[in-house]
């Protein structure tokens, strides 16, 4: 069965038992734009503390809508 969450239309079309093409190995994956979230020491970066406040900040204004329409009037 092909999977129909695969974005790439070569594969969603392609029979089952056909492999993929590997990727060619002359070219490396490109990581020069992934953000490292820890240093060399395994400590978290200022990305990782900005993602972990976004977090707190988006559960606290969602909880606080859910109580205040909630609330009896």
């Amino acid at each position: 069965m092909p999977d129909l969450w695969d974005t790439n239309p070569d594969s969603v079309f392609r029979p089952v038992e056909e492999e993929p093409h590997p990727p060619p190995s002359s070219e490396p994956d490109d990581h020069t734009g992934a953000v490292k979230l820890k240093d060399h020491r395994g400590r978290l970066r200022l990305p990782a503390y900005i993602l972990i406040a976004m977090t707190v900040v988006l559960a606290t204004t969602m909880w606080l809508t859910v109580v205040l329409l909630a609330a009896p009037r």
